[in-house]
């Protein structure tokens, strides 16, 4: 793909919830530690693609993860660059298997590469997920979803190509796929 002028891209998507991860906290010894929630579990999903060769990041915030919201994705990533052919790595997840998101990725030149089944180490989207979450969601609660998916939208945004990168796992000697 890139021999022949095109970017190649890594695509994955994380959920961001109103209950947040309990990552840490401390109480006195013998006492419950008290944690307030809202009884409610809202979500809002992630869509993201890094290039692995500048830390462009493309990302579209959705309400969930269904085949709707992945043709959303695979739509917005045709629309950097357009004339562009592109390749987007992907893991099997089912909403990205069906022909209607098939046919948005064709209609984009985007020609897709499947992850093998269960392995998120092979997905540079997972690491900068998780610093994602440790930064933005988790031990906070927030009122509501768009506030929390805004935050996390700009804490991904405030980073500089570099430091997705570096995030991501793909600045580390032992991430070395793309030269396979």
């Amino acid at each position: 793909m890139r021999a022949a002028g095109g970017e190649v891209w890594c695509g994955d998507e994380t959920t961001v919830r109103e209950f947040p991860p309990l990552r840490a906290a401390w109480a006195r010894k013998g006492v419950q530690q008290v944690v307030v929630i809202s009884g409610r579990n809202d979500r809002r999903v992630l869509h993201g693609a890094l290039n692995p060769d500048s830390g462009e990041l493309v990302r579209v915030v959705r309400e969930r993860n269904r085949q709707d919201d992945a043709v959303a994705f695979v739509e917005a990533l045709g629309h950097v660059r357009p004339g562009v052919p592109k390749l987007l790595v992907w893991d099997n997840n089912p909403p990205h298997k069906p022909r209607r998101v098939q046919e948005a990725a064709a209609a984009a030149q985007i020609e897709i590469v499947w992850l093998p089944f269960r392995s998120p180490e092979l997905n540079p989207c997972e690491d900068l997920w998780l610093h994602l979450k440790a930064e933005v969601a988790a031990n906070r609660v927030f009122a509501e979803m768009d506030p929390l998916a805004a935050q996390a939208v700009a804490w991904l945004d405030a980073l500089t190509p570099a430091e997705r990168l570096h995030l991501a796992g793909l600045r580390s000697s032992k991430f070395q796929w793309l030269l396979t």
